[in-house]
């Protein structure tokens, strides 16, 4: 393909982080208002790849929801998903919430839908924990990959949500016990750069290089874990942070490589731009994944517009040539 014509893939990662995933609809209502004229993301993206709260907005987006629509979702939904009479449980001998109120919301969201609907390319993570496996739910991307087609949108949301300890694992079809993909995966950009480079980048390709956004949340700048003073390890001391700490250190560690290839210049990368919380007030230090009361969600909007400005900027400069 000739330097004239030449095409940029363009790909959006949206990080997991349970009701943090209001943050990522608020920066994304933003950058769709913005820039795009209220169009649909999925309009404007060939890719959308998500893991657990960001596998839900990515499979919405990819319907061609408008990413206000999700976070009007996320605020109706969120003390349903996680009522406040269990959110102080540790959820020891049993997972601390049902999904009942989670799948009813997303039947209310998809309805029917399959991945063979969407829009625009996926790629959403998960596990398959009577494997040991890693799964990636996928669209049709390279004309041979139809396993997933009739996939329930419903189903692969489940799935790549059911964070241990805090749902239960997902079974669907010939699946037996599908876990959140955050626990491999939580921030997916590497698993949308090498789908992109796998079918539609490069030599003999349709496309000649890529752009990544990632949309992180709050979880990677709360560095706060366990108490690191005490050498002491139980399952009691660690909690929650068992799930939170692997799903933080994955979306850092995977943000350091991304940004190693935009700087080499390799793997067809040309643009990288990631979102997320820099320093957090006292207030916001104590947000968590299944945060869901009034307080926190107002939080969760005020930093996701804040956090939105401070990168109005550079998003203007990454979103140049689509004006």
């Amino acid at each position: 393909m000739s330097t004239e014509n030449k095409k940029t893939f363009h790909i959006l990662s949206i990080d997991g982080g349970g009701i943090l995933g209001l943050y990522s609809a608020g920066i994304l209502s933003n950058i769709e208002k913005d820039f795009f004229n209220g169009e649909p993301l999925s309009s404007h993206f060939n890719l959308i790849t998500g893991t657990s709260t960001g596998g839900i907005i990515a499979l919405a987006l990819a319907t061609g929801c408008h990413a206000s629509e999700i976070g009007d979702f996320y605020t109706r939904y969120a003390n349903r998903i996680f009522p406040l009479i269990r959110r102080n449980k540790i959820g020891l001998f049993s997972n601390k919430y049902s999904n009942k109120q989670l799948r009813e919301g997303l039947y209310e969201f998809f309805g029917s839908k399959k991945i063979k609907d969407c829009e625009t390319h996926v790629c959403i993570p998960a596990i398959n924990a009577a494997t040991c496996a890693p799964l990636v739910f996928k669209t049709n991307n390279n004309g041979s990959q139809n396993r997933d087609d009739e996939c329930k949108l419903v189903d692969v949301a489940l799935a790549t949500s059911a964070a241990p300890t805090f749902f239960p694992l997902h079974h669907f079809e010939n699946y037996q016990g599908l876990v959140d993909g955050g626990l491999w995966q939580n921030n997916p950009s590497l698993i949308g750069l090498i789908e992109a480079l796998t079918c539609f980048v490069g030599e003999g390709k349709a496309f000649d290089d890529i752009s990544i956004l990632s949309i992180g949340n709050p979880n990677s700048s709360i560095k706060e874990s366990v108490d690191t003073k005490s050498k002491k390890s139980g399952l009691l001391k660690w909690k929650a942070n068992i799930i939170s700490l692997p799903m933080k250190v994955n979306s850092i560690g995977t943000d350091y490589i991304i940004k190693i290839l935009h700087r080499s210049k390799s793997s067809y990368l040309s643009k990288y731009e990631r979102i997320e919380c820099g320093s957090l007030t006292n207030d916001c230090s104590t947000l968590k994944l299944d945060s869901a009361d009034k307080h926190s969600l107002a939080k969760l909007m005020e930093l996701s517009h804040q956090d939105y400005n401070n990168k109005k900027v550079a998003l203007t400069d990454f979103f140049k040539e689509e004006n």
